[in-house]
């Protein structure tokens, strides 16, 4: 019976620490005015990006320029547009950003 209990107890304990689910929650960056490369700045790759302002008060221009000079997407943030969404991005594209404050990304 002692036996029994004890490899019950041990298969059990495998079975609960092999089966663990693995949660992630969503990358965020704040980021100021600069260049940023999506590769450099791990930035999620092939998903839509939400750009919103730190402050209310602040502006920015978020320009997304492919490797070929193309830009990709260009979005302005103010006080009447306080967040927008960018494309998804890929490995080889760059992020310019012209604020006066910072600019979060998730």
């Amino acid at each position: 019976m002692k036996r029994f209990i004890t490899i019950f107890s041990i298969s059990l304990f495998l079975s609960i620490s092999l089966n663990t689910i693995s949660v992630f929650a969503q990358q965020t960056k704040t980021l100021t005015q600069g260049i940023y490369n999506v590769r450099d700045s791990n930035l999620l790759v092939g998903t839509p990006i939400t750009a919103r302002m730190t402050s209310s008060n602040d502006k920015a221009i978020i320009i997304v320029i492919g490797p070929d000079q193309t830009i990709h997407a260009l979005e302005r943030l103010g006080s009447g547009i306080p967040q927008e969404i960018l494309p998804p991005l890929d490995y080889d594209q760059s992020i310019i950003i012209y604020t006066n404050g910072s600019v979060v990304l998730s």
